[in-house]
């Protein structure tokens, strides 16, 4: 009893308010404005939080993380405007917070990882009522408090104002469609944000249901039934991509185990899922949608440019992202992997992408069905981002995730 005394004089348990508030809390920071900035201001907390508690850990592959970010740094010699400037120390704030939230989840007792588990499913749960949000009021809008006290010089620009006014939907009509296309993004600022996010989201959820029984796997149900309009309403190619590799993936591993029941459960449950996208018009409607708005060959074509970009600048990159040559949007803002290599050129790619790697490679292994689940949730991150920006949520939720499923399998 005194050596379990002394242990805990030396390293106090650290407190779960931090992990929870941006999470469970993030309709107050994004009603407030400060949506995309609330992980980075829990951060501030936890890292004095880590600072008095000491005796951090870490896992040896977080180098590669924390090389990431000293080469997003080193990349800031390539920036050449006040504005970049501001872009540049927004979305390091955002991977130095990654670092913190990392470490401070990876360095909570286990016990505590359920309620880490059950905030990633509130937070999922909030995802699910502004995705219901945008669906019955597309065209509502917030103002808010941070919008009223923010000088007209920043909200003339286009991304600033849709932080601090976000719409509960993205509302457009291209050329020539016959009817505009009104897509659920709240919480969050776009509806790649949504969409991005809830496919991170699912396999976390089914991993708390796959760890609990009675009210609580009933509510987890109900939220992933729940998700399924507004999915659908997003007509987001990107979300049902990730999410049919993720389950795909799942399937396959569980058929490599013979766990015949949950994998038949599996089926069941995604069979009926398309069956509600074939029944309410979703494939054609994503059909139209595609052939008007051009968006393969606008994303092909950023692409294209910014690995240019890059063989022009390979060692920094450019720092932040640049205007398009050809179209009315900046090289770097569509896909992680196309704006980790624009703007920090081929090493900060390397670091970055081998941390992804790293981390899905590391928790391979499973023995319980949420360790499946959890692991198909950095699945899920490594392919999404090829296509999706990771400059908001969905990075903290990706390294949250993989701060649980490494303090599973640390040495005890």
């Amino acid at each position: 009893m005194q050596s379990t005394m002394d242990i805990d004089l030396r390293a106090p348990v650290l407190p779960l308010w931090p992990v929870c508030l941006p999470l469970a809390g993030y309709p107050l920071f994004w009603a407030t404005g400060f949506g995309y900035l609330a992980f980075a201001l829990c951060a501030v907390p936890m890292c004095v939080l880590l600072a008095v508690r000491g005796d951090v850990r870490m896992p040896a592959g977080f180098a590669l993380w924390l090389l990431f970010v000293a080469w997003v740094v080193l990349s800031a010699i390539e920036l050449d405007s006040g504005l970049r400037l501001v872009g540049f120390v927004f979305r390091l704030s955002g991977y130095l917070a990654a670092a913190v939230i990392f470490l401070y989840v990876y360095n909570l007792p286990r016990s505590e990882m359920d309620h880490v588990l059950a905030a990633l499913c509130a937070f999922f749960a909030v995802a699910v009522c502004g995705g219901w949000l945008g669906l019955l009021f597309p065209d509502g809008k917030l103002n808010t408090p941070l919008s009223a006290l923010m000088p007209s010089t920043l909200t003339s620009n286009s991304y600033v104002d849709a932080l601090v006014r976000p719409a509960f939907a993205e509302v457009h009509q291209p050329w020539g469609a016959p009817a505009p296309f009104r897509r659920p993004s709240a919480p969050f600022t776009y509806t790649n944000g949504w969409g991005c996010s809830v496919a991170l989201l699912v396999p976390c959820v089914l991993a708390y249901a796959a760890t609990h029984r009675g009210r609580a796997r009933a509510i987890a149900l109900v939220l992933l039934a729940a998700a399924v309009p507004p999915a659908v309403a997003t007509l987001n190619r990107g979300m049902f991509i990730g999410l049919g590799v993720g389950l795909g993936y799942a399937a396959l591993r569980l058929a490599m185990r013979a766990r015949w029941r949950t994998l038949a459960r599996l089926v069941a449950v995604a069979g009926v899922a398309v069956a509600f996208v074939l029944a309410s018009g979703t494939a054609a409607r994503l059909t139209e949608r595609v052939t008007y708005s051009e968006t393969n060959e606008n994303r092909s074509a950023l692409y294209q440019e910014a690995f240019r970009g890059a063989v022009t600048s390979p060692v920094f990159g450019h720092g932040a992202p640049r205007p398009s040559a050809v179209l009315d949007i900046s090289v770097g803002t569509q896909g992680q992997i196309w704006n980790v290599l624009f703007c920090y050129g081929f090493p900060g790619l390397v670091f970055f992408a081998s941390w992804f790697v790293w981390v899905a490679w590391v928790s391979r292994r499973w023995r319980h069905l949420s360790d499946l689940w959890l692991h198909t949730c950095l699945v899920v991150g490594a392919v999404s981002i090829w296509y999706y920006g990771y400059d908001g949520p969905q990075l903290q939720v990706v390294l949250t995730v993989a701060a649980i499923v490494l303090a599973r399998v640390r040495p005890r």
